[in-house]
């Protein structure tokens, strides 16, 4: 590989990451949005002080959370393989699958929370005084639990469909319903807890009705159909996305015993700050945890295409560009954590005022390190190294900030509670590096070793990479690999069967992928011989794949049309496909038997 290519691979990275990383972040901080809205309402128009209602309802929003990146999660991965393998009435299955657990779920909480208002508060956290703000909160809350679950389910599925505009039409249309309801009902009319409830159940109702209208048209590509729920997936899908929700479950978990021990030792001003920081960490957070949502999806991309230089490059990315651009992030918080407080506490004299400015000042510290950890667990995430990220996901969910705060708590007060923040996220951070002192046995000598490349990348295997920007070249690219697989010891049936697929899948793109379209195109090919399998790597940035219009060229009737096509789902043993952003990813896996 020559020196210009490697410099135009390297840029094509870099514009690829900062691509990816203002959706990412846009996603994290769009969550955050509705919160801080209702926070603003209920500290200028109800109670600065009553304003850890929402703080203790949070802790149930947290465990809400995690049940939905588990159905997420699991589907996600899920439907990537049945759609690649062109199943896509599995797809289907899958989807009503999905739809049905989340609505399960979301029906036992609401009713739980319409019978047992009551016992639910006490479960979570509220004295008396909490209390009669919030059972009204979770009774009006509740009628927009079901479309809040069954909306982020199906954000998921319309980007798997190529309709990210319909998700952003219905978050605006949430956000301004939202901030219209809270005006009107709070602001006016004075309906405290219960209209602010009512006015995030509303504005829930209305995205989902955004987002649902879409499966009811001809252009659906999924649709619900209780026959097909495919409930033998289910435990599969739990196994799945249970890795990454379990840091969620731990946040819950934490919520709970810290917002117990704000009450005791700090009171409900305690409480209050804690509960702002809550409603606007997404977007203190958003470059930080959007950034390891890349790491995770390039990296996952990277480890499949056996492509160690780009992994390499993008931790490079993240510790260089992106770590500059979260100090100025956290520089900004602890110069306006004055600004910041004032927004929710209109009385500078008063004790929670001082508390949150001193939280957000203190926790202006953490934002760099956050993106450490959140770069660290996604990586071993998608490297496979899933039960070290799991205690990673404890201890930075759980232990590394509760114990510091039973010690310094009662000592220091709501203080305390603040340093254990900065205390279990340097924690944390240093988990990774000792994790991988252990696995090298050593202090590693160069990032490769840190980031346990030679174990990620064993020599075992042989790679061949080449970009195509003209169809005239595929014959001769089809060519060069039968020969590299060949001087590798793959037979020539196999070879000649890996060539064959790399000319129709290239053929197909640049015929169809690439149709009425005048930007730029290329194809990226990458193929990997590892035991006994041969791996083809197919990289695009045409038109986005149609699962649909797959299954119907392997039904097509007649036996000489999209011949092609058919040879190439008949050979591989394994197709998978994704798209990041404006890139087609298609692997094959050809096995050599």
């Amino acid at each position: 590989m020559n020196i210009r290519r490697v410099r135009q691979e390297n840029q094509l990275l870099i514009n690829l990451v900062f691509r990816l990383l203002p959706v990412q972040a846009l996603i994290v901080a769009m969550g955050s949005i509705n919160s801080l809205v209702d926070g603003v309402a209920a500290a200028r128009s109800i109670s600065p002080a009553m304003i850890g209602v929402i703080g203790l309802y949070y802790s149930l929003l947290r465990i809400l959370e995690a049940v939905s990146a588990v159905l997420l999660g699991g589907s996600a991965v899920l439907c990537g393989r049945y759609m690649g393998r062109g199943k896509i009435y599995k797809t289907t299955g899958i989807f009503s699958l999905n739809l049905s657990m989340a609505f399960i779920c979301g029906a036992v909480v609401t009713i739980l929370s319409l019978a047992v208002p009551s016992h639910m508060a006490e479960w979570l956290g509220a004295d008396q005084t909490l209390k009669n703000g919030l059972i009204p909160y979770i009774q009006w809350y509740a009628i927009g639990i079901l479309p809040m679950l069954l909306g982020q389910q199906l954000a998921s599925f319309l980007q798997l469909e190529h309709q990210g505009k319909r998700c952003y039409i219905g978050i605006t249309a949430m956000i301004l319903t939202n901030i219209g309801l809270d005006i009107l009902l709070v602001v006016f009319l004075k309906m405290d807890f219960m209209g602010l409830a009512l006015a995030t159940s509303i504005s829930n109702w209305v995205y989902f009705l955004i987002l649902v209208t879409y499966y009811f048209s001809r252009e659906a590509q999924l649709s619900f159909h209780f026959s097909s729920i495919l409930w033998s997936d289910f435990p599969t899908l739990v196994m799945i996305g249970f890795p990454g929700a379990l840091l969620v479950f731990c946040l819950a978990a934490r919520s709970l015993v810290i917002n117990r021990v704000l009450l005791i030792y700090s009171g409900n001003e305690g409480l209050a700050a804690m509960t702002v920081f809550n409603m606007i960490s997404g977007l203190l957070l958003a470059l930080p945890l959007g950034a390891g949502a890349v790491v995770r999806m390039l990296t996952s991309v990277n480890v499949g295409e056996e492509d160690k230089e780009s992994v390499i490059l993008l931790i490079r990315i993240m510790y260089t560009y992106v770590l500059a651009a979260t100090v100025a992030v956290g520089l900004a918080v602890f110069l306006l954590s004055r600004q910041l407080a004032g927004l929710f506490f209109a009385d500078p004299a008063s004790e929670v005022f001082s508390i949150t400015k001193q939280f957000f000042s203190i926790y202006s510290v953490c934002i760099p390190l956050v993106l450490a950890c959140a770069v660290s667990s996604n990586y071993f995430q998608a490297i496979g190294h899933i039960w070290f990220v799991n205690v990673l996901s404890v201890f930075d969910g759980f232990l590394a900030m509760v114990i510091p705060a039973l010690l310094l708590a009662p000592v220091l007060g709501a203080t305390g509670v603040w340093l254990s923040i900065l205390i279990g996220i340097v924690i944390t951070a240093l988990l990774s590096p000792i994790y991988s002192i252990l696995r090298c046995k050593s202090v590693p000598a160069s990032l490769s070793e840190w980031l346990l490349i030679p174990q990620v990348f064993p020599e075992n295997g042989k790679r061949f990479a080449v970009t195509l920007n003209h169809a005239r070249e595929i014959s001769s690219v089809a060519e060069r690999v039968q020969a590299f697989c060949e001087l590798s010891h793959i037979g020539h049936v196999i070879a000649s069967n890996a060539a064959l697929c790399m000319e129709e899948m290239a053929l197909n793109i640049f015929q169809h992928g690439f149709r009425g379209n005048r930007r730029n195109h290329s194809v990226d090919l990458r193929v990997i011989i590892r035991d006994k399998r041969v791996i083809l790597r197919i990289k695009d940035n045409g038109i986005p794949f149609n699962p649909k219009e797959f299954v119907e060229m392997l039904r097509e009737n007649s036996p000489y049309k999209n011949i092609g096509t058919r040879i190439v789902h008949g050979l591989a043993s394994d197709i998978t496909y994704q798209n990041l952003i404006g890139l087609n990813v298609l692997t094959l896996v050809i096995e050599n038997y």
